[in-house]
C-alpha cells in the first residue's frame, strides 16, 4: 500500500521547470539599456556594465566575455567575405551551468576540435553588443548587420558540426543612445536583410529617451 501511494505521488509530481534563459537575458538587457543609455563611455565600459546586469540574473560563475573561436577552417567561404579576420570573440556569453571553463582555441586541446567551436555546447547564450554613443558618427548599419551575420554563421556551423548538442540562444543587442544622431531601425533591417540572418538569432533594440551629453556636467 505504501509503495502504491509513493508511486502515485511520484507520478503526479511535476518536472522541475526549465530555466527561463531568454526571459532572464532580456530582463538584464532592459535594465542595462534603461540605466546606462544616458552615460557617455568607451565601448569596453558598456560591455562591463552589460556583464554586470547579466551576472545579476545568472550569477558570476556563469557569465564571461570574449571566448575565442577560430573560424579560419570553417567550411563557409562567407566568413571571410562578410565577417573578416580569422577568429571570433563574442561580447558576452552565459554558460548552461555554473562554472566558467572556456579554453582558448590556440591552447592544447583534449579533442580534435582546434577551432574552439565546441565551447558552444556548454553555452546557454551568445551575444553581441553595439552602443551608438561609442562612435563619433553614430552606428554603422554594416557593423550591426555584421554582428547578426557573425552569430548566424556561428549557429549554422555549430549545427552542422555538433548536431546532437543543443545550440545556445543568440542575441544581437543594439542601444541607440548617440548624443546627437538618431539610429534608423528601418535602415538596420534592410542591411540585415541584405546579408541574411539565421532564424534563431534575435535582435534586441532600445532607444534611450535620456541621452548622454557631449559636455561634462
Amino acid at each position: 500500500m505504501v509503495s502504491e501511494l509513493y508511486g502515485a505521488q511520484m507520478a503526479n509530481r511535476s518536472e522541475p521547470a526549465a530555466e527561463p534563459v531568454e526571459a532572464k537575458f532580456v530582463a538584464a538587457w532592459g535594465v542595462f539599456a534603461q540605466t546606462c543609455g544616458q552615460y557617455l563611455a568607451p565601448e569596453a565600459t558598456y560591455q562591463a556594465w552589460f556583464a554586470h546586469y547579466l551576472i545579476s540574473q545568472f550569477g558570476v560563475d556563469r557569465v564571461a566575455r570574449e571566448p575565442g573561436i577560430k573560424h579560419k577552417h570553417f567550411n563557409h567561404r562567407l566568413w571571410s567575405e562578410k565577417v573578416g579576420g580569422s577568429h571570433v570573440r563574442l561580447d558576452a556569453v552565459v554558460t548552461k551551468s555554473p562554472g566558467v571553463h572556456l579554453r582558448r582555441y590556440s591552447g592544447k586541446r583534449l579533442d580534435s576540435d582546434t577551432t574552439g567551436l565546441d565551447v558552444l555546447c556548454r553555452l546557454a547564450v551568445i551575444s553581441e553588443l553595439k552602443v551608438a554613443a561609442t562612435t563619433g558618427d553614430g552606428l554603422s548599419h554594416t557593423e550591426v548587420a555584421r554582428d547578426v551575420w557573425k552569430l548566424s554563421l556561428l549557429l549554422t556551423e555549430f549545427e552542422r558540426t555538433y548536431p546532437k548538442c543543443r545550440p545556445p540562444l543568440a542575441f544581437a543587442c543594439v542601444l541607440d543612445n548617440h548624443p546627437t544622431k538618431r539610429y534608423s531601425w528601418h535602415a538596420m533591417e534592410r542591411a540585415i536583410e541584405r546579408l541574411g540572418q539565421h532564424p534563431a538569432v534575435k535582435v534586441l533594440t532600445h532607444t534611450s529617451d535620456v541621452r548622454p551629453s557631449m559636455t561634462v556636467p
